[in-house]
């Protein structure tokens, strides 16, 4: 028999309800500071600093994380970000040993699996959008790497080259490494950050 996710995750909140202290559940509260990382459980923000919530439900952290594939950022996370959340530094927190390095390496079994679960007419819409050469676009598409340090740099350039991201906003890449826990700058946004005049 499957799994029943949701059950699953209801009975949880059963439990964390009946745990918790509503008056210690954090309330919005305005930080300059947003971690745009991987949607790998394996990453523990901890190793940055950023505690998780106590048992009582308590919060001990107002940064905002952003959680994606592979830590790539998005517009809307940007755009609402910078320009209601008074976001004014972006940290992106990319790890060892991603999804993104395999996908990389398996972008073959991607397609071959797409094959096999989307209908004919679905895969076709997918490679009229996507173009073609359909491999070479797909990879492309999905921002996969073979190296997170140049995927870090890569993103960070992207970044800042839209129009949308205003010069005062500071952009930091760090990479996390899954096997040590250990957090290495790639590049140090104050080092590159210039303030306006």
């Amino acid at each position: 028999m499957t799994r029943n996710r949701i059950d699953e995750m209801l009975a949880a909140n059963g439990r964390f309800q009946a745990q918790i202290n509503v008056d210690n559940l954090p309330k919005r509260a305005p930080e300059p500071l947003a971690v745009i990382t991987c949607m790998d459980p394996r990453l523990n923000l901890e190793a940055i600093g950023i505690p998780p919530f106590s048992p009582d439900g308590t919060g001990h952290s107002d940064i905002r994380i952003i959680r994606t594939i592979g830590g790539m950022v998005e517009a809307r996370s940007l755009i609402v970000g910078a320009f209601l959340a008074g976001i004014r530094e972006f940290a992106l927190l990319m790890h060892t040993d991603c999804g993104c390095c395999l996908a990389y390496a398996k972008i073959d079994t991607i397609i071959d699996n797409m094959e096999t679960r989307l209908t004919f007419a679905q895969l076709q819409r997918f490679k009229q959008q996507i173009g073609e050469p359909f491999r070479a676009n797909l990879m492309t598409y999905l921002k996969v790497f073979e190296d997170p340090r140049q995927a870090i740099q890569r993103e960070l350039k992207d970044i800042r080259a839209q129009s949308y991201v205003p010069d005062d906003i500071v952009l930091h890449g760090l990479l996390y490494d899954t096997g040590t826990g250990e957090v290495q700058v790639v590049s140090n946004g104050y080092e590159s950050y210039t303030p306006r005049s």
